[in-house]
């Protein structure tokens, strides 16, 4: 038997209708087994019948305290034989009764990278702190506010003309990407096939972060042996472009690569991290922004653990001389950094003769 999902709603239903479209198309396999807000006009109710969900608005006007109404949602969770409550913008603070009826298995997804913002208007204190990296976060539901464990994030960059609004909609568009790969995590669905479904975003996401117009001739340097899928999407992406790739078998660590860099308007690195040491990591970027054009750079997926790990990417990136260094797309252990925009002496002087 499918497991069965509760979904939390106060609004719209946005990521409500994110995890409904994973559901219908099988990339998630559950069911929805009930809707339910705490706002009777809330359009995500009607969302939920449309697509044949059953919908309920259980209002806190009916019970006389907050436990009276979380005992209510609980038994009506129960009652369908919930497996898994996940929140979408649920605005309602979690209380006893429902975290004992679903000990550990309530979701919320919250528009920062947690710990960091709390509460209400994550994306207006992330604009009011000047942080450069904002983003969404799935965790755990426990009694402390926004501190449950974490089971992804995503991380978006922060724009210097970014308002409230245009922050909340780059950060609504991962938390519609990630909520459903978090429950498939939390109900250990698929891990195999998820871990193919991130790769193919990541690849995605880092041709589409390539600030180049599609009739540019390029030249890019691919840091793999032969043609893949992302080679293919990257002679799709820019047909003028000249794409290097090495022989098979092809050893990052070897430093093969050195030689091949020298005029590169892009330097691809593709999953090349767990086979480097940091010492040769750094060097790879301090290589790429000596000998790449004066508008190259470097776009980098890779696996990372933590969020931590991959603030040290951009550091390095910078101090190999990169100015416009971003992370532009991160979920399930996996993130898309780009550098751009290297010193301008290592561009214009011309290069040194092969080997040297």
């Amino acid at each position: 038997m499918k497991p069965r999902l509760g979904v939390l709603i106060s609004g719209r239903g946005s990521n409500l209708q994110a995890i409904a479209d994973a559901v219908r198309s099988g990339a998630l396999d559950a069911t929805i087994g009930v809707v339910i807000s705490n706002r009777g006009e809330a359009a995500g109710l009607q969302r939920a019948r449309d697509a044949g969900i059953e919908a309920l608005h259980v209002s806190p006007r009916d019970y006389a305290d907050r436990e009276g109404y979380d005992r209510a949602v609980a038994e009506a969770l129960r009652a369908r034989q919930i497996d898994l409550v996940c929140l979408a913008g649920y605005m309602r603070l979690v209380g006893t009764p429902l975290l004992e009826a679903f000990a550990g298995r309530i979701l919320n997804i919250h528009p920062s990278l947690l710990p960091a913002f709390r509460g209400l208007d994550a994306q207006k204190q992330a604009l009011d702190a000047g942080v450069t990296i904002a983003g969404a976060t799935v965790h755990v539901v426990n009694a402390d506010l926004d501190a449950g464990p974490i089971v992804m994030q995503a991380a978006v960059p922060v724009l210097p003309d970014d308002t409230v609004e245009s922050l909340s909609a780059r950060i609504l568009v991962q938390e519609h990407r990630i909520y459903p790969l978090a429950i498939a995590k939390v109900l250990g669905q698929s891990t195999g096939e998820r871990a193919a479904s991130i790769a193919g975003n990541g690849e995605d996401a880092l041709v589409d972060a390539i600030p180049f117009a599609s009739g540019d001739a390029v030249k890019i340097v691919h840091l793999r042996a032969g043609d893949d899928a992302l080679t293919r999407r990257l002679r799709e992406a820019f047909p003028r472009a000249t794409i290097k790739t090495f022989a098979d078998p092809f050893d990052v660590a070897s430093l093969a690569w050195w030689d091949a860099m020298f005029g590169a308007d892009l330097v691809v690195a593709p999953f090349v991290r767990p086979k480097l040491t940091e010492a040769k990591t750094q060097y790879l970027y301090k290589a790429a922004a000596d000998r790449a054009s004066a508008r190259g750079g470097v776009a980098i997926l890779d696996r990372v653990d933590a969020l931590k790990p991959v603030l040290h990417h951009l550091m390095w990136l910078k101090h190999a001389g990169f100015t416009d260094v971003d992370v532009r797309w991160m979920a399930d252990g996996a993130a898309v950094l780009t550098g751009f925009t290297p010193r301008a002496a290592a561009g214009s002087a011309p290069p040194p003769p092969a080997g040297n």
